[in-house]
């Protein structure tokens, strides 16, 4: 279970509310030779990440984060771009991935993004849907069995908070809970944020499927660290 840091805990009901309802605004590395540019599973995306090995992110604005890749498998660990501080608490920002080239990408360029209080809310550049399957079993003609995002206050194409859990939550916090997200949201257990276990999102860029599981919005995955720092793993399909 992974905790939120101790900022994200409103001074009350309304605050929390407030919170949840606003919305995020928002390394240079050495290339891999020609030679070891290597096609990602049967998709035949060049990378430059050699089977085995792991690199700093790279892209607009990284000021943390690596990548590992394991065969057609990426990791990636404590990503984060830069953003502007707005008016919720802590501040609040959005981040960009490119699944096609592993690495952060901009508002014009990307194929996911990650925003929301916390940025805990996924947003992909045209579909999404989730399965309850374990990551590695997924398969892409799972696409057509998956579950496409519910109804909430911060749209209709997002997959974030599953459920709620506590007394007293607000109800402009329960209005999120919509049972189609990626976490569940404890209220009366220190605020915390945990993956719905066996939980696989399925995202689709034009005819191109990946399979995506977040693993830690922490830094290092440390329950009460800092955040948001993504943590996940991605394949193609």
């Amino acid at each position: 279970m992974i905790t939120m840091k101790k900022t994200l805990r409103p001074a009350g009901g309304l605050l929390a509310a407030a919170l949840f309802l606003a919305s995020c605004s928002k390394n240079s590395d050495v290339a891999a030779p020609e030679t070891s540019r290597i096609p990602a599973g049967s998709l035949g995306v060049a990378v430059t990440i050699p089977d085995g090995t792991s690199q700093a992110i790279t892209g607009p604005g990284v000021t943390s984060g690596t990548i590992a890749r394991s065969g057609s498998l990426y990791t990636v660990t404590n990503f984060k771009q830069a953003y502007s501080t707005g008016p919720g608490q802590p501040a609040d920002g959005n981040f960009y991935w490119r699944f096609s080239v592993n690495e952060a990408g901009t508002p014009s360029t990307l194929e996911v993004k990650f925003t929301g209080i916390a940025t805990g809310d996924i947003i992909p550049k045209d579909s999404i849907k989730f399965i309850d399957k374990s990551f590695a079993t997924v398969v892409a003609a799972d696409w057509a069995l998956g579950t496409l995002p519910g109804p909430s206050p911060a749209g209709s194409n997002v997959i974030g908070m599953n459920n709620v859990t506590g007394t007293g939550v607000p109800p402009g916090v329960s209005a999120y809970a919509n049972g189609k997200g990626w976490y569940t949201y404890g209220w009366s257990t220190g605020h915390t944020v945990t993956p719905v276990a066996g939980r696989t999102l399925l995202i689709k860029v034009g005819a191109t499927l990946w399979k995506m599981q977040v693993t830690s919005i922490y830094q290092n995955g440390i329950t009460g660290g800092a955040f948001p720092y993504y943590n996940f793993v991605y394949q193609g399909l």
